[in-house]
């Protein structure tokens, strides 16, 4: 693989332990230098903690808001599919739009590394960020997500399919080894969805609950979840997608994160959820889960992303 394509990890397997964070740039005369400085030294960053933690299966993806990409790097032109989210506003729920410059993506087998690489972060940017969100993720069970159903099973697997469906290729060839990321906070209503039998949550989601086998096409609802985010075989994402809680508040979630070569797929899904396809057949799922964030980032790969810290 030629070094311009030399992509960040974002066919990883979705880890253990995770860490999301999305920040807001400051306008400070000093912005542009740290967020430089980082971009310059992120790979360095890596190999450090790679090195010193060599079982830790330790990883770490650097994203770019649209905004925050032309105000850093107008001269680098813009990635085709790069742009603000759109909100997807449906009869009954909508996909919101909220705002984020940068977007960390860290991933580990023990918390602690996730948390020194982010605390290194927010040391090298103090002054000119400012946190949206930071989620604090982790591996449940056997891979389920806080609903008890195993997520990520459509997933390709981390080889040549999974980069042809995740990297961005030679028709944008200025970005090439790039991803699009699409990230959604989902809080679910657990005292709801518990108290649906198991056949019924089966029927939610278009999978058995305890051995994750797919439903037969006689017993899938056309709006169960796997039934309106399937869009065919060649339009596939790479999901990351992690559990989080805060069982003292009562606050359950699945933070969704979609790697994808074309944004294009990911919105496709996207409307399928919130409007449906025919208009209506809105993802069930969604009468159990709210999605409180939308943002897009674009993943630049690593060797731009040094090119760009100059």
């Amino acid at each position: 693989m030629e070094e311009k394509k030399f992509h960040q990890p974002v066919t990883d397997h979705a880890g253990e332990n995770v860490i999301f964070i999305v920040y807001k740039l400051k306008d400070t005369p000093d912005t542009a230098d740290k967020v430089k400085d980082v971009c310059s030294n992120f790979t360095g960053m890596i190999r450090s903690m790679q090195n010193r933690f060599q079982e830790s299966q330790f990883s770490a993806v650097m994203g770019f808001g649209a905004e925050a990409w032309a105000k850093l790097f107008p001269e680098q032109g813009k990635p085709k599919e790069l742009e603000i989210f759109k909100e997807i506003k449906g009869d009954k729920y909508t996909a919101v739009s909220t705002p984020g410059d940068l977007f960390f993506h860290l991933r580990a087998k023990q918390m602690g590394l996730c948390f020194e690489f982010a605390a290194n972060l927010d040391s090298k940017l103090k002054g000119v960020v400012e946190c949206i969100d930071e989620t604090h993720g982790f591996r449940y069970m056997d891979g389920k997500a806080i609903i008890g159903f195993v997520d990520g099973t459509e997933n390709p697997g981390v080889d040549a399919d999974a980069l042809s469906f995740g990297v961005i290729g030679d028709e944008d060839p200025d970005f090439t080894g790039g991803s699009y990321v699409f990230v959604q906070k989902y809080i679910h209503d657990m005292d709801a969805w518990n108290a649906l039998k198991t056949e019924d949550q089966e029927k939610v989601i278009g999978r058995h609950k305890y051995n994750d086998i797919e439903l037969s096409d006689e017993e899938k609802p056309a709006n169960a979840h796997n039934a309106v985010t399937n869009i065919g075989d060649d339009l596939k994402i790479i999901r990351g997608n992690m559990p989080f809680a805060n069982t003292a508040k009562g606050e359950y979630g699945t933070y969704f994160i979609g790697y994808a070569r074309y944004f294009s797929t990911t919105n496709k899904m996207l409307q399928n959820m919130f409007i449906g396809d025919p208009v209506g057949n809105t993802d069930r799922l969604l009468d159990f889960s709210t999605a409180v964030t939308g943002t897009l980032f674009f993943v630049p790969s690593y060797s731009l992303l040094g090119d760009i810290g100059g």
